[in-house]
Parts: C-alpha cells; structure tokens; sequence
C-alpha cells in the first residue's frame, strides 16, 4: 500500500458553495414566505353587551346591599317576658349585678314604665308588719 500524506495531495471540495450575498437576502426570503396573521375585529355589539353586563352586575350589587342592610340585618331580640323568666330563675344573679350593667338611660326607662301609687306603697308597707321602720328612715 502506498504512503497517503494529507499535506502533498491536493485538498478535496465538498461540493457545496454559498450563493454570494445568501445571508444578507436570508430575513427577508424568510419573512416573506411567513402569512401575515389576520387581525381579529371585535364588532361593536359585542362590546356593547359586555357594558350592559358589567351595569346590570353593579346595579343588581347595590340593589341587594340595599335590601340585604334594610331587611336582613336585625337580629331577633328577645321579649320582655322571656328576660324577666332567666332573670327570676338565674338564682346567681343579685340586685347589685343588675344595678351594675345598667346606665342613666336604662334606669329612666325603668322609672317612667313602672308606675306606683302613692296608695300601692301605703299597703305594701302596712303588710310589711315594721312599716314604723320605713317611715323613720
């Protein structure tokens, strides 16, 4: 076999060659063959039904905190009759608790629904037996 040295015999082609001014004409070849995309119209009924939707929305929204404030938020109280029972059969709990978590205003209103005769303390004193008491203090 004979010696090959690289050096001495003549360089091989590959056969291929770039056509002069290839990569400067190559974005624009590329960008020509891209379809441009087609812009999207949004006709004007369909903008318009959104605003009307948005306005219904709020409305309705102020519309129920309305009613919801107006109608809703009270919360049931209890009679009077159902006091007066847990506090008679709250055995815990004294005069002076009671005195203490009342105020000025809680207290008039005591005073002007309860109405005693002059008559209807003479006779709860005079069954009381020590009415002398009561009239010297």
């Amino acid at each position: 076999m004979n010696d090959f040295k690289l050096d001495n015999e003549p360089k091989i082609r590959t056969g291929f060659k770039v056509p002069d001014g290839y990569f400067e004409l190559l974005t624009d070849k590329v960008m020509q063959q891209i379809p441009e995309p087609e812009v999207k119209t949004i006709p004007l009924y369909r903008r318009l039904t959104t605003w009307y939707a948005s306005a219904a929305a709020v409305l309705l929204l102020a519309f129920g905190t309305g009613l919801y404030f107006k109608l809703g938020v009270r919360e049931a109280q209890p009679d009077n009759l159902a006091i007066e029972n847990y506090l008679v059969y709250q055995a815990n709990i004294s005069n002076y608790d009671l005195y203490q978590n009342l105020d000025e205003d809680d207290i008039h209103d005591l005073e002007q629904s309860v109405v005693i005769s002059d008559d209807a303390i003479e006779e709860y004193i005079s069954g009381q037996g020590n009415y002398e008491y009561y009239l010297n203090e």
